[in-house]
């Protein structure tokens, strides 16, 4: 007669997706910015067993921080959702290049019906990472000054400056004639 242990074959599927068109995740980093900037993927993991599994999520994440689920259940016949939080760290400014860097996630069975399986057995998935840099722009504005015989006034030029300055002076023009 077997042992229980032997009878039983685990089994699991893990499956990671972003949530953006472009199926990566994506970090967005300026030279001015601070602080923590994240994304998330959508996981499911899913037992197609006769049997509850006990699952442990590993991630792999390089020097990326991460967060996702530790240890839970996955009842038999049914599937679990789950998040997995990237994070980078970004203290004054990110001096860095736009790159992509590669995560793994990892759902790997530690019990199969209450007991240890007799087989190591884990299910993956791999997504993309993108850092994507950008400047931002310092904002000013530019102050003209126009003197005319009676009066003075000042315009803030900005993109849209010069066709209100060019509007000004085409109105003063008429009016003088």
């Amino acid at each position: 007669m077997e042992s229980a242990s032997a009878q039983i074959v685990p089994a699991i599927n893990l499956e990671c997706q972003s949530v953006h068109p472009s199926g990566n995740l994506e970090l967005y980093v300026s030279n001015n910015s601070s602080g923590n900037v994240s994304d998330y993927a959508e996981c499911t993991v899913s037992n197609p067993n006769l049997y509850q599994e006990k699952i442990r999520i590993l991630i792999l994440s390089g020097p990326l921080n991460q967060e996702g689920p530790a240890d839970f259940y996955v009842e038999a016949n049914s599937e679990v959702d789950f998040q997995v939080k990237i994070t980078l760290d970004v203290p004054n400014g990110y001096q860095g290049e736009g790159q992509t860097r590669e995560i793994t996630i990892i759902a790997e069975v530690l019990e199969a019906n209450g007991v240890p399986p007799p087989l190591y057995t884990s299910s993956e998935s791999e997504l993309l990472v993108d850092i994507i840099v950008y400047e931002e722009a310092q904002e000013t504005e530019t102050v003209i000054s126009e003197k005319s015989d009676d009066d003075k006034s000042l315009i803030y030029a900005g993109s849209g400056g010069a066709i209100l300055l060019l509007l000004i002076l085409f109105i003063f023009v008429k009016r003088r004639k």
